[in-house]
């Protein structure tokens, strides 16, 4: 039997990535190879990921000297490996050259309005454009299905190796952090970059003070871009959740698994918690739970619509907020107790 390589192209945000390992799962298993090019903060998804041979970063994050000599390594690995595939995940134009230029049987992408004739003609089959009622998970794997690699219904679920030992590390924090083990105990995902898919912090408050009286702890968890967010929410509550600090794509990870449930806004860690298979509740405002919601794990979504509210009947908009505002009032009136339901249900607690 021949052995096989593929290249999965797809330089866009950390969840992105993660849903791509649903694609890498469902590549058939005479790719004994699959080598990805991404972005460097998705970096760590890919290494975790034990079918990804080779990661190639676009390296953005250089300049100069350094960025070209990047650059220049890069693709001369590329120009010396003979791929059986190379699927393009995302629109990003250096997979149309790719495609064009390297050692490769196959090649496929997706259709979209602003690429045009080059794009199309770069690759051997296009798929159809985006769907707005189908999980990403899902469409990308339809690069796969539309050269009959892939036959089954649904996409397979995410893919992510969390070692032992980087478990071992958080439960050593945590026991650190005087964690009561014995008791359920959730970690929170509240902010994001982008300010529109966020709840107001003073509904965290209430609802991790709401928390602590039913003996439920809670992990406030984020990236070092989100701290300064955690830090408000917890001088404001009269509990005093566990708050996350400079901890890696592995660490979050290995936090996420151990934890009993994780409550997070549209973000990468509705992803990352569909990935190590802990159950997860995501509260969705104008971007679409049907597009980004989490995959193949036992899951809650909260998102108001029409029929709680006639005027919640635009959701989801996909806009920055309510007229420009980059305020969601689908997500300012989120009610606290609809939050603690939904975790006291996935708990299993009164």
């Amino acid at each position: 039997m021949k052995i096989q390589k593929a290249l999965f192209i797809k330089t866009k945000n950390i969840g992105d990535s993660i849903i791509l390992t649903a694609s890498i799962s469902a590549l058939p298993k005479t790719f004994k190879y699959v080598d990805v090019i991404c972005l460097p903060e998705s970096q760590f998804i890919f290494e975790m990921n034990n079918r990804v041979r080779n990661i190639f970063v676009i390296p953005r994050h250089l300049s100069g000297f350094h960025k070209l000599r990047a650059y220049f390594n890069m693709y001369k690995k590329l120009f010396s490996e003979h791929y059986d595939l190379l699927a393009q995940f995302s629109f990003d134009w250096r997979g149309a050259f790719l495609a064009r230029f390297i050692n490769v049987d196959l090649s496929v992408a997706r259709r979209n309005a602003h690429r045009g004739f080059f794009w199309e003609r770069s690759f051997d089959h296009i798929a159809s454009p985006f769907d707005l009622k189908r999980s990403i998970a899902d469409q990308d794997v339809d690069l796969l299905r539309l050269i009959n690699l892939y036959e089954k219904k649904l996409a397979p679920g995410y893919s992510l190796n969390v070692k032992s030992s980087q478990k071992n590390k958080i439960l050593r924090w945590l026991e650190k952090k005087h964690l009561d083990f014995k008791s359920n105990w959730i970690v929170i995902h509240a902010s994001s970059r982008w300010k529109f898919k966020e709840i107001p912090k003073t509904t965290w408050v209430r609802v991790i003070d709401a928390l602590a009286l039913k003996n439920i702890s809670v992990v406030l968890s984020g990236s070092q871009s989100d701290l300064q967010d955690n830090e408000d929410i917890i001088s404001l509550c009269k509990s005093k959740p566990i708050l996350v600090k400079n901890f890696s794509l592995k660490d979050t990870a290995a936090l996420y698994q151990l934890a009993n449930l994780v409550v997070t806004i549209d973000s990468m860690s509705t992803h990352l918690s569909s990935a190590v298979g802990t159950p997860v509740i995501c509260i969705f405002g104008p971007t679409s739970d049907k597009n980004w919601g989490p995959w193949m794990v036992k899951h809650k979504i909260i998102a108001l619509g029409e029929a709680d509210d006639p005027s919640f009947s635009c959701r989801p908009c996909y806009k920055e907020g309510c007229d420009g505002s980059r305020v969601s009032d689908c997500l300012t009136q989120v009610n606290y107790k609809s939050i603690i339901d939904n975790i006291c249900d996935l708990l299993n607690k009164k």
